[in-house]
């Protein structure tokens, strides 16, 4: 049994226009009330152990950026399209730990990861990793 979860932010005066919905599935097929804390914290610690040289990498070509130096477009894109995807997946981990377990668990989450709060709060948020926003993002 899949079921789907619906944020959405909606404005009073125009409903349809404004709207923002982002629809995540969640797999509920074992019937567990919570999730298992072991299988969900490997889970982020792997994809967070994954995403570092990718953050490094897209870090760097994005100085070159700024600075208005050469740089590989392609590889660029590669990397901001690889990262984004990746964000997706680790996101919906850690709002489903962060709606399950306590602090004390996710503390202990966090420092298997060797992630800090910063970096947690910002896998929480739905921005991409671009030019504009991705130095706030991307932590390594």
């Amino acid at each position: 049994m899949i079921r789907n979860i619906r944020l959405g932010y909606s404005n009073q005066h125009d409903k349809r226009e404004k709207a923002t919905r982002i629809e995540e599935t969640v797999n509920m097929t074992d019937m567990r009330p919570y999730p298992n804390f072991v299988e969900l914290s490997t889970f982020i610690k792997e994809a967070f152990d994954s995403l570092r040289a990718p953050y490094m990498q897209w870090a760097n070509l994005a100085r070159l950026v700024v600075q208005g130096l050469p740089y590989d477009v392609q590889s660029l894109v590669e990397l901001e399209t690889y990262i984004n995807d990746k964000r997706i997946e680790l996101r919906k981990a850690v709002l489903i730990a962060s709606e399950h377990f306590p602090e004390e668990h996710l503390e202990l989450l966090r420092n298997q990861a060797r992630m800090s709060k910063f970096a947690w709060r910002m896998l929480k948020s739905n921005r991409t990793v671009n030019i504009k926003h991705g130095f706030t993002l991307v932590s390594y």
